[in-house]
């Protein structure tokens, strides 16, 4: 039963991950983000490669794991929702090692130029 939950859990969480990887249209009239899209940009592939990984059952996450990535898309004091592209990137790398594990880390595309 808790073995349910936690695929559950996991699941929801890397679709709420594919949709923070798409760039978002604004909310208002004029240039309004929730999310910036130069961040989400930076952060797409990390948040990729995190809902892929999460989707494997045999892949071993611990609580605290899955309530920081849950944090860092959903809080809205976390990098992911500031203006720096870099420090959001280096928190979604930083997640992504804790998920995927350093050595196997690797984007999966090539680097992209971000135009502010």
């Amino acid at each position: 039963m808790k073995r349910d939950r936690n695929i559950k859990k996991r699941r929801r969480l890397a679709r709420a991950l594919e949709r923070a990887a798409v760039p978002e249209r604004p909310f208002m009239r004029g240039p309004r983000y929730l999310v910036q899209p130069s961040v989400t940009l930076a952060c797409a592939p990390s948040l990729q490669a995190i809902a892929t990984a999460l989707r494997e059952d045999a892949l071993v996450v611990d609580e605290d794991g899955l309530r920081a990535i849950w944090t860092f898309i959903c809080d809205g004091a976390s990098p992911f929702f500031g203006r720096d592209a870099t420090e959001a990137l280096r928190e979604a790398v930083r997640l992504q090692h804790i998920v995927i594990g350093a050595e196997t880390a690797a984007h999966d595309q090539e680097p992209m130029t971000i135009a502010v």
